[in-house]
């Protein structure tokens, strides 16, 4: 085995789709000095804006869609955008163009009583939970914290500095803003953020939250509601 050959093994090699500085921080976060060896190397990054024109990022080249597929298919990829659903159909178009994504935990010790997805990115600062399993494309940003037992569904975003405790259900395609506080869940009765809904930056969730709905404020209440009261409390 070569020099070539044994890094490869070592680092998982992948492609990020994205090349703003979001996914400048995803793809420095593989090898943050917090981490005992470098989680995964980055060869290049996808740009449908500026894929192909000489730019480069961190020193990986930025390349277009139609490039990706032509000389890195080959390659796991991750996607690095924010927003779930954008996130869920860029992987959708990769899946197309026949690619597939990194598994960064399933070799790794760093979550041994959890399980992470394909996809799914955990920043070197935040910590995950015994019993937790987190689905695939989910992205859970730095300084946070997941607890025991909770159960994230696919194309979920963390924000930083986020704290859920246990016994949660966060339901797929899922916003969760910076600075949010989930509490309150308990063994057989979890606390469930249902699917497509949006936490407002530093919201403190203390009840389930329905399906597609936007929530803010501590307690967290609906957007609609607080909109209405202030209103209210206006006048005419």
């Amino acid at each position: 085995m070569n020099g070539h050959d044994r890094r490869a093994a070592e680092v998982q090699r992948i492609v990020i789709y994205g090349a703003s500085g979001h996914a400048l921080a995803v793809g420095l976060n593989g090898r943050h000095r917090l981490l005992p060896k470098p989680l995964y190397e980055v060869v290049a990054y996808i740009d449908d804006f500026r894929g192909g024109s000489g730019h480069r990022l961190d020193g990986a080249p930025v390349i277009s869609f139609d490039l990706w597929r032509e000389d890195y298919v080959n390659f796991a990829c991750l996607i690095a955008v924010g927003d779930p659903g954008s996130r869920r159909r860029l992987a959708e178009r990769i899946e197309a163009g026949g690619g597939r994504f990194a598994r960064l935990y399933d070799r790794d010790a760093a979550f041994p009583h959890a399980s992470v997805g394909a996809g799914s990115v955990v920043a070197a600062t935040s910590d995950i939970g015994p019993q937790t399993t987190l689905g695939d494309h989910v992205i859970v940003m730095p300084m946070s914290w997941v607890a025991h037992d909770v159960t994230i569904g696919d194309y979920v975003s963390v924000g930083a500095s986020c704290s859920i405790s246990g016994h949660v259900v966060i339901e797929s395609d899922v916003f969760v803003g910076a600075g949010v506080t989930v509490i309150n869940g308990h063994a057989g009765k979890p606390l469930t953020i249902g699917k497509g809904a949006k936490i407002a930056a530093g919201a403190v969730v203390t009840k389930s939250v329905p399906p597609k709905a936007s929530v803010a404020g501590n307690p967290s209440r609906a957007l609609r509601d607080i909109v209405r009261d202030r209103r209210e409390r206006s006048g005419p």
